[in-house]
């Protein structure tokens, strides 16, 4: 799991991070590489896991994630694999050559900012009013933003132990924009990003954020909707500061990490976006290989798994 970008901003070393796996989340090495270990022997006695990833590395902190508990982390593991196999709209055909993901990377509607805050987590902007409803689909904005977070997360240590912040940017969010998370996207999401992905650990929960800037009046039904989606545990993440208070912002994170229009001193957005554009060209085999991560439900043992079973039945693939 070697990383594929250099960050530059509030890095911590290996041994810094190794430090914290041992005195924050009370690992012990040896404990658990022989649970990884164990996994990976597991993996092999799955008939529909023989397309998954089972690197130490990767099960290290799949494994954390999932709180050290060997049970969550193998039904993670299924349901984070089978979600690949029944969603391809968001899972196949990862190319950023394609013009549907070139239109959401051209227009810079997610943006990993190359580094850490203050606190030494990793931070993502969304701008939602940049997906254009006219010209992109919510499974065009998904797909591209899986890439860019595949690119980012691979080998990112640091992310993996001190955790997330996501700063969600509604400036200029319309209704328009709003409709296009349905019902059922909006299950999709949850599925894939809150049910499948592993976050249970109470560490990383604590130490993340999402940080809902600007949200229009109008919207606020709509993000009402988002959190009857939400685990209780996940809606601590959340915090809403007033229309336009970057200095809130560069409070809670410092001004190093944030863009220029953000108050702060990490390049201008249109640089990070031309900066993430260069990277996933960079790395067309990787990204090809991704998709090749998934379950093959024409051999699980019992019943396959199904769209309809992850997603219901208003999923429309």
């Amino acid at each position: 799991m070697d990383k594929l970008v250099d960050n530059t901003i509030n890095v911590l070393s290996d041994d810094e991070l190794e430090k914290l796996a041992v005195e924050e989340f009370k690992e012990d090495p040896g404990k658990i590489a022989e649970e990884v270990a164990s996994l990976q022997e597991w993996i092999k006695t799955q008939p529909h896991f023989s397309s998954i990833r089972q690197d130490t590395q990767f099960l290290r902190l799949f494994y954390r994630g999932c709180n050290y508990n060997s049970d969550i982390t193998k039904s993670k593991l299924d349901l984070f694999y089978s979600v690949r196999a029944n969603l391809p709209a968001w899972f196949d055909d990862w190319d950023p050559k394609l013009e549907n993901v070139k239109r959401v990377l051209d227009a810079g509607v997610y943006l990993p900012l190359r580094g850490f805050d203050k606190d030494g987590r990793y931070v993502i902007l969304v701008r939602q009013r940049l997906a254009d409803p006219a010209t992109m689909t919510t499974d065009d904005c998904y797909k591209a933003f899986l890439m860019l977070f595949a690119i980012a997360l691979e080998g990112n240590l640091q992310a993996y132990t001190r955790g997330y912040v996501l700063i969600s940017d509604q400036e200029g969010v319309t209704t328009s924009h709003a409709m296009m998370m349905t019902p059922g996207v909006m299950k999709k999401h949850t599925v894939v990003f809150q049910d499948a992905y592993p976050m249970e650990n109470k560490i990383l929960i604590n130490n993340s954020r999402l940080f809902m800037l600007n949200m229009p009046s109008m919207i606020e039904k709509f993000f009402n909707m988002f959190l009857s989606y939400l685990d209780e545990q996940y809606k601590t993440m959340i915090k809403i500061l007033p229309k336009g208070d970057y200095e809130a912002l560069k409070e809670e994170l410092g001004e190093e990490i944030l863009p220029a229009e953000y108050g702060g001193k990490n390049g201008t957005v249109d640089e990070i976006k031309d900066f993430w554009k260069e990277e996933l060209n960079k790395h067309p085999e990787f990204l090809k290989k991704q998709t090749t991560y998934r379950t093959d439900e024409s051999v699980r043992p019992g019943k396959p798994k199904t769209s309809s079973d992850l997603f219901g039945s208003c999923s429309i693939m």
